[in-house]
């Protein structure tokens, strides 16, 4: 069996805010799939990029479960800007050796993420969405 204990530390870092030490344990390759933007963010440096704009946006970053099968994880969190909370959940995956080689990042509810996107999307590269009524 695969040794958790990378994806335990990733996680520890990433409720302390810490980059630096989630980036330890990502694998060079790593790649997230985010809600905020259409296209994935690829590689250590990227992803962590990705990491430390979405830390230094929202007031608090909250791990709260993890699920496991195999070599795949559910990360269950919480995330607070001003007066949102959003729940999100990390569909992520470790490799071989242990480290955090994908994550799909699935959030709700949906203002909440828009607010969160129109903060953090311009700093990705991204453009901000508004979030409209249908009718």
């Amino acid at each position: 069996m695969i040794s958790t204990d990378h994806l335990e530390a990733y996680l520890k870092a990433m409720g302390a805010r810490d980059v630096a030490s989630a980036k330890v344990h990502m694998a060079d390759d790593v790649v997230i799939y985010s809600p905020l933007v259409p296209a994935p963010f690829k590689g250590k440096e990227k992803v962590a990029d990705v990491l430390a704009a979405l830390l230094s946006t929202v007031d608090a970053f909250e791990p709260k479960m993890l699920l496991r099968e195999n070599a795949d994880f559910v990360a269950v969190f919480t995330i607070k800007l001003g007066d949102h909370t959003i729940d999100g959940m990390d569909h992520m995956h470790i490799n071989e050796a242990g480290l955090v080689d994908s994550m799909t990042v699935a959030w709700r509810p949906l203002p909440s993420v828009v607010a969160v996107q129109q903060k953090l999307a311009p700093k990705l590269g991204g453009q901000a969405m508004k979030l409209v009524n249908a009718d």
